[in-house]
């Protein structure tokens, strides 16, 4: 992922974007509701995502998606996510 567009996430899910950081088990769930829930990413055209591949044309709820499962599987495991 673009150090723009994970800067972008993480500040969606009310962390502040700072590089290296982490987050903890206990906080993932609010974080995800957050970005799930923000209008940025409920917004985005779902026809989006199913254009011709161009870097450029990738929508942000498209970009985030691996990191979400990421972070549905820490929190399953009980595990911190750290970045850097």
């Amino acid at each position: 992922m673009f150090k723009q567009h994970a800067t972008q996430l993480l500040q969606l899910m009310g962390l502040s974007g700072e590089v290296p950081s982490a987050i903890l088990p206990e906080d993932i769930s609010v974080a995800l509701t957050r970005a799930r829930e923000h209008p940025s990413l409920i917004n985005c055209s779902k026809s989006d995502s199913k254009s011709a591949y161009n870097d450029n044309n990738v929508n942000l709820r498209t970009r985030a998606k691996p990191l979400f499962d990421l972070l549905e599987r820490a929190k399953s495991q009980n595990c911190e996510v750290i970045w850097h």
